[in-house]
């Protein structure tokens, strides 16, 4: 499914909006437990293992947003967006992504609906 964080694309007509869509993952490890004592132990810098977890926790997101788009007939989610939030308190990290479900109709001028991944 094509997603995309702008609201149109040149090459493809939106045939129809199907409304809001949007996909949540948490995650609660130790390492964002670790990820905290390290912030107050060195005062900043990268955390390799975090930023790891953050990658793995916004791939479920845009996995939970594209299952909600298919279930409204969708082949295209535009406009998204991330909101992050941590709970330090808790060690815990949500992650939302959401956009606008879509069906796009096939340009005129490439011919087809272009395909994501492999």
């Amino acid at each position: 499914m094509l997603m995309t964080t702008t609201a149109s694309l040149e090459t493809h007509h939106i045939r129809q909006y199907l409304g809001i869509v949007a996909g949540e993952a948490a995650v609660a490890p130790m390492e964002m437990r670790d990820f905290a004592a390290f912030i107050k132990r060195e005062g900043g810098g990268r955390h390799a293992q975090f930023e790891k977890v953050t990658r793995e926790t916004r791939q479920m997101a845009l996995l939970n947003l594209e299952q909600e788009a298919k279930e409204l007939g969708a082949n295209a989610v535009i406009a998204v967006e991330f909101d992050y939030a941590y709970f330090a308190a808790d060690g815990l990290m949500m992650i939302t992504a959401s956009g606008t479900a879509v069906i796009l109709e096939e340009s005129k001028t490439t011919g087809r609906v272009p395909k994501q991944g492999g």
